[in-house]
């Protein structure tokens, strides 16, 4: 469905966005129209409902008068706070036993071979999403599009489902992370069955 390139900026973008709060720069980028043609090319994608979500997040912070706040709260809520709380985008918190063992094997594995590090400085677990995000990006440059897919399959759709529910089921006043995960979700779904 999409080319390589595509994959990469995709996937990219996703690492960026989900990996941080916003900075001031990235959100103003976002509410200027930056993306407008990236999102066109994603409804024309298929992707149209997914898109109009993300849309209709973005313009609602724009009447919130501490906008950038408001999305570094929502990042909290989602994404920092305790296990119970927030949908944690570590496959730790959705695997476990044999399941997780083998997951982080091959994430540890996957890293040797693309000569990839965590960052130790800010204490990043290896099972971070990014860093799936980012093992994914070496496939997508490297390997098959049979590789890509298994990793998919293997690796991010036996817990991301999980960590998806979670995140639909906190209450947010704004839902830019909920579509955005959404989003995310739906296009890995496809990549994972391309043929």
């Amino acid at each position: 469905m999409f080319q390589k390139e595509e994959y990469q900026f995709i996937y990219r973008w996703f690492s960026n966005i989900l990996g941080r709060e916003l900075t001031d720069a990235q959100l103003q980028s976002l509410q200027a129209g930056e993306f407008t043609p990236f999102f066109a090319f994603l409804k024309e994608a298929g992707f149209a409902a997914e898109i109009a979500q993300l849309e209709t997040a973005l313009a609602s912070l724009q009447l919130h008068p501490h906008d950038r706040l408001e999305l570094a709260a929502n990042f909290a809520e989602c994404f920092l706070l305790e296990g119970a709380i927030s949908a944690m985008p570590y496959a730790s918190a959705y695997l476990a036993g044999e399941e997780l063992t083998q997951n982080l094997q091959k994430m540890d594995d996957y890293l040797t071979e693309f000569g990839l590090q965590t960052n130790r400085q800010v204490n990043e677990p290896s099972d971070h999403l990014c860093v799936y995000l980012e093992i994914l990006l070496k496939l997508v440059e490297q390997k098959t599009l049979a590789e890509q897919r298994q990793f998919i399959r293997e690796q991010l759709q036996t817990w991301l489902p999980k960590m998806a529910e979670k995140l639909a089921k906190i209450p947010l006043q704004n839902q830019f992370y909920p579509a955005l995960f959404s989003l995310l979700c739906k296009i890995l779904a496809l990549h994972a069955t391309e043929s």
